[in-house]
């Protein structure tokens, strides 16, 4: 039996080397693990098969078991962890074990990489506090995709620092967009300048998924809004 969290290249490439006979994962990520195309397209927002800025490529993925998170495998409870993807599972054990596949990350990722990658960043920062304070009080261990193993105390503070690490991001967007009308590309690459970032075509990819989903929510909130000028689409404050 093969788990797999999320539909990201890095997460299922193992399968077909292990040769799982079942493999299990969301409904929501499922079809993005069959298709590359698709996955690629999510992840990067680029619908390339293959692609020397990816950071990892995986082949087509057959899902055997499709789960509807939350639910429970024998003695395994299933959690719904929805931001990094709109599917991301994670897994709780009979011996008070977490996984928590890429709801939050380490610190050294957050040094790297400035932008901790997530489809929908404010949807992530739900489920840091739900892992927060309905799982991390119950549980002795805590394992993450990207990160060290944690105790209790030190997951609580690792948390934090994610979701302190969101916050400023959306803080800074807001500030850059009250400034001047400002494109995707443009607030992207300034937030990464802002947190001393590496830049590079992956990051800068990367950085726009979690950016474009930024500027959606905070248009639905009312705090930024779309206008059209002879340099494309640009964003600005209300």
């Amino acid at each position: 039996m093969c788990l797999l969290t999320h539909y990201h290249s890095d997460h299922i490439a193992i399968a077909e080397k292990i040769g799982c006979s079942e493999i299990w994962a969301s409904h929501q990520d499922s079809l993005f693990i069959k298709d590359p195309v698709l996955r690629n397209y999510m992840t990067y927002g680029y619908p390339f098969i293959a692609s020397k800025y990816f950071l990892y490529n995986a082949p087509s993925v057959k899902v055997t078991h499709v789960l509807n998170a939350p639910c429970k495998i024998g003695k395994l409870e299933i959690l719904h962890l929805p931001g990094h993807t709109l599917g991301q599972i994670g897994v709780l054990t009979d011996d008070s074990v977490a996984y928590l596949a890429d709801s939050f990350f380490g610190r050294k990722v957050l040094e790297y990489a400035g932008i901790p990658y997530h489809f929908n960043p404010l949807l992530a920062l739900n489920t840091l506090e739900y892992v927060k304070e309905e799982i991390v009080r119950d549980i002795e261990t805590l394992v993450i995709s990207h990160g060290p193993i944690l105790n209790r105390e030190e997951g609580k503070s690792l948390i934090e620092e994610n979701k302190h690490r969101i916050m400023k991001i959306v803080n800074i967007v807001l500030d850059e967009l009250s400034k001047s009308p400002t494109s995707i590309a443009k607030i992207t690459l300034k937030v990464l300048r802002a947190l001393n970032a590496n830049i590079s075509h992956t990051s800068l990819m990367l950085g726009m998924v979690f950016m474009k989903s930024l500027l959606a929510s905070l248009e639905e909130q009312g705090k930024i809004e779309p206008i059209i000028s002879n340099e494309g689409l640009l964003w600005k404050r209300t």
